[in-house]
């Protein structure tokens, strides 16, 4: 039976082929001279029968896509999806360049036609690399699935069944002692260089910074993300975006010992970045933690992460006998009472919770 008008068509082609059944849609008509058009077509696909040939053509009428679109390649995926994702989250692009390296193999497939042993293909071949490294790579294969499926180049997730093969290992937090902390206030006041500190570093009130993550429990990416235009301290509070999930976009009350800090750091330079490196651009995690943080610490003989600072803030908090709820807003962890409980008209209340910190 012949197909509609304008539904397109399926032929099987000449020679010894595997799959011999081409399935086409009329893709324009080109006009031409004397009031003629010429038609051309778009290839769905080769089918090793005609039956999968009809079925795939069956299934673009029942719901055309674009066929420009239906070839995406991962890497061509990437590039449309990550402008817009660095633009509100600046201080992952590092990390996430980096998981994009590790799926080279997939760079130039369609994301339509992978399945999920190639995918999985991509976490075996980082066997030794940390859990958290796979767990990175794993997050950026779903976040481009995603982007895939809401432009209905692909119908699937892959990426759920991906499994990773690094066991876990927790790391162990410790926590500064206040002793410690007590160290970096002299230091502060003290204004010399500090050990081990770079070059380039020093005058950029980089100190601040460690002071800052322990007394807000802010986390690193924030930090760096965090804008002048977004502290206020008027109202002893800062804005957050957040980096992680949808309950870290928060405002955090600023303790009163550590609201001079805020004010030196607003006072320093004209980066649009509350913490910036000597160009007054900002700083992404490596840059702070290996190129800064790390150097320092090993100077002052202190060994912490940068993650021990939240750590540190939130076990203050709890000895401090601050609100359950409270904690847990401040530092942006996901908890639905916690997020209807607490909202910016709530600072003053906060702000009195985050005053029983002591260290």
């Amino acid at each position: 039976m012949r197909n509609p008008n304008g539904y397109g068509g399926v032929a099987k082609l000449p020679g010894n082929r595997r799959r011999p059944f081409r399935a086409r849609v009329t893709s324009e008509w080109v006009p031409q001279e004397g009031g003629k058009k010429l038609q051309r077509y778009t290839t769905l696909g080769y089918f090793e029968t005609r039956g999968e040939a009809m079925r795939a053509l069956a299934e673009y009428n029942n719901a055309p896509y674009s066929m420009a679109l239906r070839h995406t390649t991962f890497l061509e995926a990437y590039e449309s999806w990550s402008p817009r994702y660095f633009e509100k989250y600046p201080s992952t692009r590092r990390v996430t360049q980096s998981a994009m390296l590790f799926c080279r193999n997939l760079w130039d497939k369609p994301i339509r036609d992978l399945r999920p042993a190639q995918l999985q293909e991509v976490i075996r071949a980082m066997d030794g690399k940390s859990r958290g490294y796979q767990s990175k790579v794993r997050s950026l294969m779903h976040m481009l699935y995603r982007w895939a499926m809401a432009r209905d180049i692909v119908e699937r997730d892959w990426s759920q069944f991906v499994e990773l093969t690094s066991p876990e290992r927790p790391s162990p937090r410790v926590v500064f002692s206040h002793e410690e902390i007590a160290r970096l206030w002299e230091l502060r006041r003290a204004g010399a260089p500090l050990p081990g500190e770079p070059e380039r570093y020093r005058g950029q009130g980089m100190l601040d910074s460690v002071l800052v993550l322990l007394y807000t429990g802010m986390r690193v990416g924030e930090l760096l993300a965090l804008r002048r235009e977004s502290v206020d301290l008027a109202g002893r509070c800062i804005d957050l975006m957040g980096t992680k999930t949808r309950a870290a976009r928060r405002r955090v009350p600023l303790h009163r010992e550590i609201l001079p800090v805020f004010e030196a750091l607003m006072a320093r330079g004209s980066s649009e970045f509350l913490i910036s490196g000597p160009d007054g651009a900002g700083l992404n995690y490596s840059q702070y933690k290996y190129g800064w943080f790390d150097k320092v610490m090993a100077g002052l003989e202190l060994d912490h992460t940068p993650h021990d600072t939240r750590h540190t803030f939130v076990s203050a908090l709890d000895t401090a006998g601050v609100k359950r709820g409270a904690v847990k807003f401040i530092v942006g962890h996901s908890q639905r009472d916690v997020t209807d409980r607490y909202t910016h008209k709530d600072i003053p209340e906060l702000l009195a919770e985050i005053d029983k910190l002591r260290y």
